[in-house]
Protein backbone atom coordinates (compact mmCIF):
# COMPACT_ATOMS: atom_id res chain seq x y z
CA UNK A 1 0.00 0.00 0.00
CA UNK A 2 2.97 2.40 1.00
CA UNK A 3 4.81 1.78 -2.13
CA UNK A 4 1.67 2.21 -4.23
CA UNK A 5 1.06 5.77 -2.60
CA UNK A 6 4.68 6.76 -3.82
CA UNK A 7 4.41 5.68 -6.85
CA UNK A 8 1.04 7.67 -7.21
CA UNK A 9 2.97 10.65 -5.44
CA UNK A 10 5.68 10.14 -8.21
CA UNK A 11 3.28 10.45 -10.79
CA UNK A 12 1.22 13.20 -9.56
CA UNK A 13 4.91 15.06 -8.91
CA UNK A 14 6.03 13.60 -12.20
CA UNK A 15 3.03 15.12 -13.95
CA UNK A 16 3.55 18.87 -12.85
CA UNK A 17 6.91 18.70 -13.43
CA UNK A 18 6.07 18.03 -17.22
CA UNK A 19 3.12 20.70 -16.81
CA UNK A 20 5.31 22.77 -15.78
CA UNK A 21 8.24 22.46 -18.72
CA UNK A 22 5.33 22.43 -21.26
CA UNK A 23 4.61 26.12 -19.90
CA UNK A 24 7.91 27.14 -19.20
CA UNK A 25 8.40 26.06 -23.21
CA UNK A 26 5.80 27.90 -23.85
CA UNK A 27 6.03 31.37 -22.47
CA UNK A 28 9.69 31.05 -23.73
CA UNK A 29 8.38 31.13 -27.13
CA UNK A 30 6.14 34.30 -26.24
CA UNK A 31 9.11 35.94 -24.82
CA UNK A 32 10.78 35.23 -27.82
CA UNK A 33 7.77 36.91 -29.94
CA UNK A 34 8.25 40.01 -28.03
CA UNK A 35 12.47 40.01 -28.95
CA UNK A 36 11.31 39.29 -33.13
CA UNK A 37 9.21 42.17 -32.63
CA UNK A 38 11.64 44.45 -31.08
CA UNK A 39 13.93 43.54 -33.50
CA UNK A 40 11.85 43.95 -36.51
CA UNK A 41 10.81 47.58 -35.83
CA UNK A 42 14.37 47.98 -35.49
CA UNK A 43 14.55 47.06 -39.08
CA UNK A 44 11.86 49.52 -39.52
CA UNK A 45 13.48 52.32 -38.09
CA UNK A 46 11.58 52.40 -35.04
CA UNK A 47 12.42 51.63 -31.76
CA UNK A 48 10.31 49.45 -29.31
CA UNK A 49 12.10 48.88 -25.50
CA UNK A 50 11.26 48.36 -22.22
CA UNK A 51 12.48 48.40 -18.54
CA UNK A 52 12.05 45.35 -17.51
CA UNK A 53 9.52 42.09 -18.13
CA UNK A 54 8.50 39.40 -15.92
CA UNK A 55 6.74 35.99 -16.52
CA UNK A 56 3.22 35.39 -15.12
CA UNK A 57 0.00 33.48 -15.64
CA UNK A 58 1.04 29.89 -14.37
CA UNK A 59 -0.64 27.89 -14.49
CA UNK A 60 -3.84 28.99 -16.69
CA UNK A 61 -2.05 31.20 -18.89
CA UNK A 62 0.88 32.46 -20.17
CA UNK A 63 0.87 36.20 -18.92
CA UNK A 64 4.00 38.51 -19.69
CA UNK A 65 3.97 42.28 -17.68
CA UNK A 66 6.19 44.84 -19.47
CA UNK A 67 7.23 48.23 -17.61
CA UNK A 68 8.37 51.19 -19.19
CA UNK A 69 7.44 50.46 -22.44
CA UNK A 70 7.48 52.83 -25.66
CA UNK A 71 7.32 52.08 -29.52
CA UNK A 72 8.89 55.59 -30.91
CA UNK A 73 8.88 56.34 -34.60
CA UNK A 74 12.47 58.73 -34.51
CA UNK A 75 11.77 60.79 -37.86
CA UNK A 76 11.62 64.24 -37.80
CA UNK A 77 7.79 64.16 -37.64
CA UNK A 78 7.42 60.94 -36.01
CA UNK A 79 5.41 59.94 -32.98
CA UNK A 80 5.35 57.75 -29.85
CA UNK A 81 3.40 55.60 -27.68
CA UNK A 82 4.08 54.92 -24.37
CA UNK A 83 3.00 52.71 -21.27
CA UNK A 84 3.89 52.92 -17.73
CA UNK A 85 2.90 48.83 -17.31
CA UNK A 86 1.33 46.52 -19.96
CA UNK A 87 0.53 42.53 -18.98
CA UNK A 88 -0.04 40.51 -21.71
CA UNK A 89 -2.11 37.22 -21.48
CA UNK A 90 -2.40 34.12 -23.71
CA UNK A 91 -4.01 30.80 -23.76
CA UNK A 92 -2.15 27.97 -23.71
CA UNK A 93 -3.74 26.30 -26.44
CA UNK A 94 -3.95 29.23 -28.57
CA UNK A 95 -1.98 32.02 -29.72
CA UNK A 96 -4.06 34.12 -32.09
CA UNK A 97 -6.01 36.12 -29.14
CA UNK A 98 -4.06 38.31 -26.67
CA UNK A 99 -6.07 39.93 -23.65
CA UNK A 100 -3.91 43.48 -22.28
CA UNK A 101 -4.31 45.05 -19.02
CA UNK A 102 -2.92 49.03 -19.27
CA UNK A 103 -2.00 50.65 -15.80
CA UNK A 104 -0.80 53.78 -14.92
CA UNK A 105 0.19 56.20 -17.78
CA UNK A 106 -0.93 55.74 -20.91
CA UNK A 107 0.90 58.39 -23.65
CA UNK A 108 0.72 58.71 -27.32
CA UNK A 109 3.44 62.19 -28.82
CA UNK A 110 3.12 63.58 -31.78
CA UNK A 111 5.19 66.26 -33.81
CA UNK A 112 3.71 68.62 -36.63
CA UNK A 113 4.85 72.28 -37.82
CA UNK A 114 3.87 74.01 -34.42
CA UNK A 115 5.97 71.47 -32.59
CA UNK A 116 5.31 68.58 -30.09
CA UNK A 117 2.07 67.59 -28.64
CA UNK A 118 1.39 64.94 -26.14
CA UNK A 119 -2.03 63.15 -25.38
CA UNK A 120 -2.23 61.04 -22.29
CA UNK A 121 -4.64 59.31 -20.52
CA UNK A 122 -4.51 57.10 -16.74
CA UNK A 123 -7.40 54.24 -15.86
CA UNK A 124 -9.08 53.37 -13.40
CA UNK A 125 -9.41 50.20 -15.55
CA UNK A 126 -8.29 49.50 -18.88
CA UNK A 127 -8.81 46.25 -20.84
CA UNK A 128 -7.90 45.44 -24.86
CA UNK A 129 -7.90 42.73 -27.07
CA UNK A 130 -6.26 41.71 -30.23
CA UNK A 131 -7.13 39.00 -32.38
CA UNK A 132 -4.74 37.67 -35.04
CA UNK A 133 -5.17 35.82 -38.10
CA UNK A 134 -2.80 32.70 -38.79
CA UNK A 135 -0.12 35.40 -40.46
CA UNK A 136 -0.03 37.27 -37.49
CA UNK A 137 -2.00 40.23 -39.45
CA UNK A 138 -5.04 41.26 -36.51
CA UNK A 139 -8.28 41.27 -37.32
CA UNK A 140 -9.99 42.54 -34.44
CA UNK A 141 -9.08 44.95 -32.01
CA UNK A 142 -11.31 46.18 -29.12
CA UNK A 143 -10.60 48.29 -25.66
CA UNK A 144 -12.72 49.05 -22.81
CA UNK A 145 -11.36 52.27 -20.55
CA UNK A 146 -13.41 52.71 -17.15
CA UNK A 147 -12.86 55.82 -15.29
CA UNK A 148 -10.68 57.40 -17.91
CA UNK A 149 -8.82 60.62 -16.59
CA UNK A 150 -6.87 62.63 -19.88
CA UNK A 151 -4.61 64.83 -19.91
CA UNK A 152 -2.03 66.76 -21.57
CA UNK A 153 -3.51 67.53 -25.21
CA UNK A 154 -6.94 66.76 -23.31
CA UNK A 155 -6.54 68.34 -20.01
CA UNK A 156 -9.95 67.97 -18.26
CA UNK A 157 -11.47 65.45 -20.23
CA UNK A 158 -12.65 62.47 -18.33
CA UNK A 159 -15.34 59.46 -19.36
CA UNK A 160 -17.00 57.02 -17.13
CA UNK A 161 -16.02 54.52 -19.81
CA UNK A 162 -14.96 54.40 -23.29
CA UNK A 163 -14.89 51.17 -25.37
CA UNK A 164 -13.34 51.21 -29.03
CA UNK A 165 -13.83 48.65 -31.65
CA UNK A 166 -12.38 47.44 -35.28
CA UNK A 167 -12.34 44.94 -37.36
CA UNK A 168 -11.28 44.11 -40.64
CA UNK A 169 -13.87 43.69 -43.12
CA UNK A 170 -11.57 43.90 -46.19
CA UNK A 171 -8.01 44.16 -48.24
CA UNK A 172 -8.11 46.20 -51.47
CA UNK A 173 -9.23 48.47 -50.77
CA UNK A 174 -8.39 48.32 -46.67
CA UNK A 175 -11.54 48.40 -45.15
CA UNK A 176 -12.58 48.53 -41.70
CA UNK A 177 -15.34 48.69 -39.62
CA UNK A 178 -15.12 50.58 -36.58
CA UNK A 179 -17.34 52.14 -33.34
CA UNK A 180 -16.21 54.14 -30.21
CA UNK A 181 -18.86 55.16 -27.54
CA UNK A 182 -18.50 57.10 -24.80
CA UNK A 183 -20.55 57.12 -21.60
CA UNK A 184 -20.67 59.73 -18.76
CA UNK A 185 -17.92 62.47 -20.45
CA UNK A 186 -16.66 65.03 -18.71
CA UNK A 187 -15.53 67.99 -20.30
CA UNK A 188 -13.40 70.89 -19.39
CA UNK A 189 -14.04 74.01 -17.48
CA UNK A 190 -13.08 76.20 -20.36
CA UNK A 191 -16.04 73.95 -22.47
CA UNK A 192 -18.93 74.81 -19.59
CA UNK A 193 -21.77 76.20 -21.69
CA UNK A 194 -25.91 76.69 -21.93
CA UNK A 195 -25.69 72.82 -21.76
CA UNK A 196 -22.67 72.22 -18.99
CA UNK A 197 -19.86 69.74 -18.65
CA UNK A 198 -21.28 66.49 -18.89
CA UNK A 199 -22.39 64.18 -21.62
CA UNK A 200 -24.17 61.55 -21.09
CA UNK A 201 -23.72 59.57 -24.26
CA UNK A 202 -21.74 59.85 -27.76
CA UNK A 203 -22.07 56.53 -29.94
CA UNK A 204 -20.09 56.52 -33.55
CA UNK A 205 -20.49 53.39 -35.52
CA UNK A 206 -19.14 53.20 -39.27
CA UNK A 207 -17.00 51.53 -41.63
CA UNK A 208 -13.26 52.91 -42.60
CA UNK A 209 -12.01 53.07 -46.06
CA UNK A 210 -8.42 53.48 -47.16
CA UNK A 211 -5.25 52.81 -46.85
CA UNK A 212 -2.96 54.14 -43.60
CA UNK A 213 0.60 53.95 -43.77
CA UNK A 214 3.33 56.80 -43.68
CA UNK A 215 6.10 57.31 -41.41
CA UNK A 216 4.29 60.33 -39.37
CA UNK A 217 0.81 61.32 -38.25
CA UNK A 218 0.75 64.14 -41.34
CA UNK A 219 1.85 61.55 -43.71
CA UNK A 220 -0.48 59.14 -42.78
CA UNK A 221 -3.79 61.12 -42.94
CA UNK A 222 -2.48 62.59 -46.27
CA UNK A 223 -1.77 59.27 -47.76
CA UNK A 224 -5.62 58.15 -46.21
CA UNK A 225 -6.55 61.16 -47.54
CA UNK A 226 -5.49 60.97 -51.46
CA UNK A 227 -6.46 57.44 -51.77
CA UNK A 228 -9.83 58.44 -51.40
CA UNK A 229 -10.42 57.74 -47.58
CA UNK A 230 -13.25 57.99 -45.90
CA UNK A 231 -15.53 56.85 -42.45
CA UNK A 232 -19.02 56.45 -43.50
CA UNK A 233 -21.47 56.34 -40.32
CA UNK A 234 -24.47 54.53 -40.34
CA UNK A 235 -24.74 55.56 -36.76
CA UNK A 236 -24.20 59.28 -35.22
CA UNK A 237 -25.85 59.46 -31.42
CA UNK A 238 -25.07 62.59 -28.68
CA UNK A 239 -27.48 63.10 -25.59
CA UNK A 240 -25.95 66.39 -23.97
CA UNK A 241 -28.12 67.44 -21.27
CA UNK A 242 -32.25 67.77 -22.68
CA UNK A 243 -30.37 67.85 -26.15
CA UNK A 244 -29.61 64.91 -28.76
CA UNK A 245 -28.80 64.36 -31.76
CA UNK A 246 -29.16 60.67 -34.00
CA UNK A 247 -28.20 60.75 -38.09
CA UNK A 248 -25.85 59.37 -40.31
CA UNK A 249 -23.18 61.06 -42.61
CA UNK A 250 -19.98 60.50 -44.08
CA UNK A 251 -16.15 62.19 -42.91
CA UNK A 252 -12.94 62.60 -44.35
CA UNK A 253 -10.48 66.04 -44.59
CA UNK A 254 -9.46 68.42 -47.06
CA UNK A 255 -5.77 69.68 -48.32
CA UNK A 256 -5.81 71.63 -45.34
CA UNK A 257 -6.56 68.64 -42.91
CA UNK A 258 -9.74 70.38 -41.79
CA UNK A 259 -12.90 68.38 -41.63
CA UNK A 260 -14.98 67.26 -44.89
CA UNK A 261 -18.17 65.91 -44.80
CA UNK A 262 -22.28 65.73 -44.64
CA UNK A 263 -24.75 64.92 -41.95
CA UNK A 264 -28.79 64.06 -42.46
CA UNK A 265 -29.73 64.12 -38.76
CA UNK A 266 -32.31 64.34 -36.26
CA UNK A 267 -32.38 66.95 -32.82
CA UNK A 268 -34.46 66.26 -30.43
CA UNK A 269 -34.78 68.68 -27.41
CA UNK A 270 -34.13 71.82 -29.11
CA UNK A 271 -37.07 74.29 -26.53
CA UNK A 272 -35.05 72.86 -23.65
CA UNK A 273 -32.04 73.54 -25.22
CA UNK A 274 -33.11 77.36 -25.80
CA UNK A 275 -34.47 77.74 -22.33
CA UNK A 276 -30.53 76.63 -21.73
CA UNK A 277 -29.51 79.46 -23.09
CA UNK A 278 -31.59 81.98 -21.79
CA UNK A 279 -30.75 80.51 -18.39
CA UNK A 280 -26.88 81.07 -19.47
CA UNK A 281 -27.54 84.37 -20.24
CA UNK A 282 -26.87 83.97 -23.84
CA UNK A 283 -30.20 84.54 -25.10
CA UNK A 284 -32.37 87.27 -23.80
CA UNK A 285 -36.33 85.95 -23.56
CA UNK A 286 -37.62 88.01 -26.73
CA UNK A 287 -35.25 86.05 -29.03
CA UNK A 288 -36.04 82.75 -27.43
CA UNK A 289 -39.63 82.94 -28.14
CA UNK A 290 -39.02 83.99 -31.51
CA UNK A 291 -36.61 81.41 -32.04
CA UNK A 292 -38.78 78.54 -30.16
CA UNK A 293 -41.76 79.85 -32.81
CA UNK A 294 -39.22 79.61 -35.98
CA UNK A 295 -38.07 76.57 -34.77
CA UNK A 296 -41.68 74.71 -34.46
CA UNK A 297 -42.42 75.62 -38.11
CA UNK A 298 -39.42 73.64 -39.16
CA UNK A 299 -39.84 70.70 -36.59
CA UNK A 300 -41.13 67.72 -38.35
CA UNK A 301 -43.15 64.24 -36.54
CA UNK A 302 -42.13 60.68 -37.12
CA UNK A 303 -44.60 58.13 -37.91
CA UNK A 304 -44.33 56.74 -34.67
CA UNK A 305 -45.99 59.86 -32.87
CA UNK A 306 -43.07 60.14 -30.55
CA UNK A 307 -41.40 63.56 -29.98
CA UNK A 308 -41.22 66.30 -32.87
CA UNK A 309 -37.55 66.83 -34.16
CA UNK A 310 -35.89 69.46 -35.89
CA UNK A 311 -34.12 67.79 -39.60
CA UNK A 312 -30.56 68.51 -39.10
CA UNK A 313 -28.59 68.81 -42.29
CA UNK A 314 -24.77 69.65 -41.66
CA UNK A 315 -22.01 70.25 -43.76
CA UNK A 316 -18.25 70.55 -43.18
CA UNK A 317 -16.82 71.82 -45.89
CA UNK A 318 -13.68 75.20 -46.41
CA UNK A 319 -13.26 74.86 -43.20
CA UNK A 320 -16.82 76.09 -41.56
CA UNK A 321 -19.56 73.65 -40.44
CA UNK A 322 -22.95 74.72 -41.47
CA UNK A 323 -26.55 73.80 -41.11
CA UNK A 324 -28.57 74.20 -44.24
CA UNK A 325 -26.02 76.24 -45.68
CA UNK A 326 -26.01 78.69 -42.47
CA UNK A 327 -22.89 78.87 -41.21
CA UNK A 328 -22.25 77.85 -37.78
CA UNK A 329 -18.53 78.51 -36.65
CA UNK A 330 -15.27 77.92 -37.74
CA UNK A 331 -13.43 74.34 -38.46
CA UNK A 332 -10.08 74.14 -37.52
CA UNK A 333 -7.19 71.56 -38.73
CA UNK A 334 -6.43 68.37 -37.28
CA UNK A 335 -2.93 69.10 -37.68
CA UNK A 336 -0.99 72.32 -38.14
CA UNK A 337 1.71 71.60 -40.84
CA UNK A 338 3.39 74.84 -40.58
CA UNK A 339 6.56 74.39 -40.64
Amino acid sequence: MRLRFVFLAGAILGGLLGYYAVWSLLIGRVEAGVQAFQAAQRAQGRDFTYASMQRGGFPYRLSLRLDGVSLTEPKPAGWRVEAETLVAHQQLWSNQHIVFELFGRQAFTWRDGSGSHVLSLVPERGRASLVLDGADRWLRFAADIQGARFGDALQGFAAQRLQVHLRQVGNVPPMQDVALQVNGLTLPASLDGPLGRSVQELNLVGRQTGPWVGNSLEDSLAGWRDAGGVIEFNTVLLHWNTVKLSGDGSLTIDKQFRPLGAMGGKLLGTPAGIDALVAAGKMQPREAAAAKAALAALHKQDTTGAESYLPLPLTAQDGRLSIANVPLFALDPLLNTKK
